[in-house]
C-alpha cells in the first residue's frame, strides 16, 4: 500500500501565460509548506501569445502575489482597461457598452437596472442603462481610473482590468517565479509515463532524462500533451455554437491613441478586436471558417485596418473551441489552452488560468488524490466554461443584422438549455440568477442585453416597492456625483505616461478590499 503524503513536488509541463502564472502563484503560495514547482519548457515550441485584455480578476491576482502594479505595468507595456466598446454588433450601425464594475448599484436591494426600465417604460429619456455606469463614463472621456498621486473606489475595489502584451507578461512572470524559488528546465519532452493507475510517473526529457512528480500542470496549449496525449481526456467540442474557429493578429504601431477600454467591431463573419498598448496596438480578426476563407478574412481586416493588402501579413491562429470533460484526471491537472478555450470576445483567457489556480488551491490534494476533490475541482471549472461560453454566445444571438450568411446563421441558433432558460426569465421578469461563483455578475447581462435593446416585456414588480420620486432622485444623483468624480481624474495618456516615466502612483489596497475573485 502507498503512503499518502502531504504534496512536495510539481511539475509544470509548457511555459507562456499559463504556465508562468502557474508557477509564480504556486511557488508563492507553497513555500511555506516546503513545496517545490518545476517548470519545463521546450525552446522549439512557439508561444501562441499576442496583445491580450484581461478582466478585473487580475487586479487581485497581483495584489494577491505582492506585485507592484506600475512595475508590472511598465515590463508587460500595459495599459488600463475599464470595459469593451461593441461596434456594429447589434443592427450593423450601433455601438454600446459592456463597463466593469456595478452599473449605479442597488437601490432598495433591487439592481438599478429594473428602475431605470421602469423609467424608460414611463416615458423618461435618462440614456442608455450604461450611463450610470462611471466605468463606461470613464472610457468615453479616455480617463484613468483614479487620480495622479491618490486612489478612488474604483481602484481599491480592483474594478477594472489591464490590456497587456502576453509574451511580455509571460516573461515578467519567469522572472518572478524562478526569484520565488522556481526552478526553470528548457528542454524538450519526449514522452509521458503512465501507471496502472492512470497516473502519470514520469516526463521524460531529451537533456535532462525522466523527470518526476507528485501533482503534473499541463501548460502545453491546446496539444495538451499530458491531459489528452498521455491520460486520452476527451475534449468536448462547441464549434456548432461558437462558430468562430480562426483569427488573423496584426499588431500595428502605436498612433498615440491609448483609449482605457477594448473595442471589439462586428464584421462580416466574426469580429475585430483592437487593443492599445504602451508600444503598438493589438488587432486582430476573430472570424469562422465556414463564412469566409483565410485570404478573404485578410482583405477584410487590412480594408478595416485600412493598410495596403500587398504589404499585410497578419499572422494566422486555429483556434479549438471547446473545453476538456476532466480538468484533473488522476494526478494531471491542465490550464489554460490545455483546459479548453473560448473565444476572446470577453477577455476571458487568463481569467480561466487564474480560476484554476484558485481552486487547485481550494482543494489542494495530498499524494492519495482523493476522488470527491477532483470531482469538485472538475465540476466548478465546468461551470465556469459554461458560462464564459454562453454569455459569450448571448452577444451573437440577440443580434439583428441580416447582411450575411454568418450573421443569420446565430439568429436560428439552438440554444443550450441554461442560456435559454436564464433568457426566458429575464424576458418575462428582468432578473438575472448567475450561477454559482459567477464570472459575470448580473449587470455584465443586463449591459449587453440593453446594449442589443432586448428588454423584458415589463420591468419587475418589485421596482414598485419603492417611492419612485426618491427613486429618481438617486439616479440623478448618481450621474452627477460620477461627472463630478470624473471631472478630477487625469487622461488615460497622462497617467500611463507617468508610470512609464518611472513614477509609481501610490500604494495598492490590500486584497481584503474587494469582493473575492475565485
Amino acid at each position: 500500500m502507498t503512503e499518502t503524503r502531504p504534496i512536495r513536488d510539481i511539475l509544470i509541463v509548457g511555459g507562456g501565460t499559463a504556465g508562468w502564472m502557474a508557477a509564480t502563484y504556486l511557488a508563492t503560495q507553497l513555500r511555506a509548506s516546503g513545496g517545490r514547482v518545476t517548470l519545463v519548457e521546450s525552446k522549439n515550441v512557439p508561444i501562441i501569445g499576442v496583445g491580450e485584455a484581461t478582466v478585473p480578476p487580475l487586479v487581485g491576482f497581483l495584489r494577491i502575489l505582492g506585485i507592484s502594479e506600475a512595475e508590472f505595468m511598465r515590463r508587460a507595456h500595459a495599459t488600463y482597461k475599464l470595459g469593451i466598446k461593441f461596434i456594429n454588433w447589434h443592427e450593423g450601425d450601433d455601438a454600446f457598452w459592456h463597463p466593469f464594475g456595478p452599473v449605479g448599484g442597488t437601490i432598495d436591494g433591487m439592481q438599478l437596472f429594473h428602475f431605470w426600465l421602469k423609467n424608460r417604460q414611463s416615458g423618461a429619456t435618462d440614456g442608455p442603462y450604461t450611463s450610470y455606469s462611471i466605468q463606461a463614463l470613464l472610457a468615453e472621456q479616455d480617463k484613468a481610473p483614479r487620480p495622479l498621486n491618490g486612489s478612488s473606489f474604483i481602484y481599491d475595489r480592483g474594478q477594472y482590468a489591464y490590456h497587456l502584451d502576453a509574451g511580455a507578461f509571460a516573461g515578467f512572470l519567469q522572472e518572478e517565479a524562478t526569484r520565488r524559488g522556481a526552478t526553470h528546465i528548457i528542454d524538450d519532452v519526449t514522452g509521458v509515463n503512465v501507471d496502472e493507475r492512470g497516473c502519470i510517473s514520469q516526463v521524460n526529457t531529451r537533456e535532462h532524462g525522466a523527470l518526476t512528480a507528485d501533482l503534473y500542470i499541463d501548460c502545453t496549449g491546446f496539444r495538451a500533451l499530458l491531459a489528452e496525449g498521455a491520460l486520452g481526456d476527451r475534449y468536448i467540442d462547441w464549434s456548432d455554437i461558437l462558430m468562430c474557429d480562426r483569427a488573423l493578429a496584426a499588431p500595428l504601431p502605436g498612433n498615440g491613441d491609448m483609449a482605457p477600454y477594448t473595442k471589439s467591431t462586428a464584421l462580416s463573419a466574426g469580429w475585430v478586436w483592437q487593443i492599445p498598448l504602451t508600444h503598438r496596438v493589438g488587432n486582430g480578426y476573430v472570424y469562422s471558417s465556414r463564412f469566409i476563407d483565410d485570404d478573404a478574412a485578410a482583405r477584410e481586416l487590412a480594408g478595416f485596418l485600412q493598410v495596403d493588402p500587398a504589404d499585410f501579413t497578419p499572422r494566422p491562429l486555429r483556434m479549438r473551441v471547446g473545453r476538456r470533460e476532466q480538468f484533473w484526471r488522476g494526478n494531471c491537472i491542465a490550464m489554460g489552452l490545455s483546459s479548453g478555450f473560448v473565444e476572446p470576445l470577453e477577455s476571458t483567457g487568463i481569467f480561466i488560468i487564474q480560476r484554476g489556480l484558485a481552486l487547485l488551491l481550494s482543494y489542494f490534494p495530498d499524494t492519495s488524490f482523493a476522488p470527491h476533490l477532483a470531482q469538485r475541482y472538475n465540476e466548478r471549472m465546468a461551470t465556469t466554461y459554461e458560462e464564459i461560453r454562453d454569455f459569450i454566445l448571448l452577444h451573437y444571438v440577440l443580434t439583428k443584422r441580416t447582411d450575411t450568411d454568418f450573421w443569420n446563421a446565430y439568429r436560428s441558433m439552438p440554444l443550450p438549455d441554461a442560456l435559454r432558460t436564464l433568457i426566458d426569465a429575464y424576458d418575462a421578469t428582468g432578473l438575472i440568477e448567475p450561477v454559482e461563483h459567477a464570472m459575470f455578475p448580473e449587470a455584465s447581462w443586463y449591459s449587453i442585453f440593453a446594449g442589443h435593446n432586448r428588454l423584458p416585456h415589463t420591468y419587475h414588480r418589485g421596482a414598485d416597492l419603492s417611492e419612485f420620486a426618491k427613486v429618481r432622485h438617486i439616479m440623478n444623483v448618481i450621474k452627477n456625483t460620477h461627472d463630478k468624480l470624473a471631472a478630477t481624474f487625469p487622461s488615460h495618456h497622462e497617467f500611463i505616461s507617468c508610470i512609464n516615466r518611472g513614477q509609481d502612483l501610490g500604494r495598492p489596497a490590500t486584497p481584503e478590499t474587494f469582493p473575492d475573485q475565485r
